[in-house]
């Protein structure tokens, strides 16, 4: 119980010195935090419409965010996400752009299906590349992003371009491969995708807790030689951890499409998913239940800083200002609950103890 009351103090610490930072730039630059504070809300979560757009932006980061979890339980540290978001979600438009009447199930299931593959492939080049020859992940999946861009570039300019009078890209996707909206919104900004949050942090949990294959990934994560001496392949968990990892990606590349206000294919549709995923990842300290709330935070930041530029002409790079003062105060606070675990005395066992006090100590650890 004290463990978990210092983390929420914590949690809560930082959450009170981003707001504080956040005034004072704002008050630096002459708008009044209280106005910005009010247009802020108006622009997230003010009406049904707004809160439709935050959710709705909310998924593709938690989909990145799952995806960096499972690597990391396995041990496996890549950042290839932008480049399976963009992989995924062009394989997604190529099947969604042949899908005019077809049933709408029939055309959402193709897309989706064709976005995880795409992501899984492109990742799936990561996993083969260390598996085989030794190369690191983070090297290979950073320098996949790259031609990932370019492929999407060639794409929205070449087979997929929909019309030359238009900027690079592609035809408007058929309505019936477009992802349903939930009609009670105002504006269809909030899609079905949603209930893919709890669903799947609650699927994560319970594959990690319950599962043989969660178990080894855990393992393999944990201690690669203990994980060999109990007769799991590390490599074979590595590789499927970072496939699937992909799959998420890519998955989250069709939400963007499919999902999204603009039902096209174009040049920087990916809008920094990618990484921002990882953040989402990292703040929720790699718990599946915690990366939904800080994937709406993060959404949350990107949306309201839209409504700030519109109604106050507050810069928009404000909102890119917080996101970063957020993550960096986040490892300020886990440094320091680190340093203060270390600073623990030991507990000493003897033949007299009793148990109490290791058990107390572990669970405050």
């Amino acid at each position: 119980m004290k463990a978990l009351a210092v983390r929420v103090l914590t949690q809560l610490g930082v959450a009170a010195a981003t707001l504080l930072f956040a005034a004072l730039l704002l008050l630096a630059i002459g708008v009044s935090p209280g106005e910005a504070a009010s247009a802020f809300w108006s622009g997230t979560f003010g009406s049904p419409t707004n809160a439709g757009t935050t959710l709705t932006q909310a998924v593709p980061l938690f989909l990145v965010a799952l995806g960096w979890i499972i690597a990391d339980k396995a041990g496996r540290m890549h950042v290839g996400f932008p480049g399976q978001v963009v992989i995924g979600g062009c394989a997604a438009a190529a099947v969604g752009l042949q899908c005019d009447g077809v049933p709408t199930v029939v055309a959402i299931v193709a897309c989706a299906l064709a976005g995880i593959a795409g992501g899984a492939l492109w990742a799936g080049i990561v996993a083969w590349l260390w598996a085989s020859r030794g190369v690191l992940e983070i090297i290979s999946s950073l320098l996949l992003n790259l031609v990932a861009v370019q492929m999407l570039a060639w794409l929205v300019r070449g087979p997929l371009q929909g019309s030359l009078d238009q900027q690079p890209q592609s035809a408007n996707f058929p309505a019936s491969a477009l992802w349903p909206a939930v009609e009670s919104v105002p504006g269809r900004t909030l899609s079905y995708d949603v209930i893919l949050l709890p669903i799947l942090a609650a699927g994560l949990i319970w594959l990690f807790s319950r599962t043989v294959f969660g178990f080894e990934l855990r393992a393999s994560g944990g201690n690669l030689d203990a994980a060999r001496w109990s007769g799991i392949n590390p490599v074979r968990a590595g590789v499927s951890a970072i496939v699937i990892s992909g799959g998420f990606a890519g998955l989250a590349g069709a939400a963007l499409l499919f999902a999204g206000s603009a039902p096209w294919l174009s040049e920087g549709f990916e809008a920094g998913i990618g990484f921002n995923g990882i953040a989402v990842a990292l703040l929720a300290r790699n718990s599946p239940v915690g990366a939904i709330l800080t994937a709406i935070v993060f959404s949350s930041l990107n949306v309201g800083g839209t409504s700030l530029q519109a109604l106050l002409d507050v810069p928009s790079s404000l909102t890119s200002v917080l996101q970063g003062a957020v993550i960096v105060l986040v490892l300020v606070a886990a440094m320091l609950l680190r340093r203060r675990r270390a600073a623990r005395p030991a507990v000493p066992v003897t033949p007299a103890s009793t148990g109490k006090e290791l058990v107390s100590s572990a669970k405050e650890a």
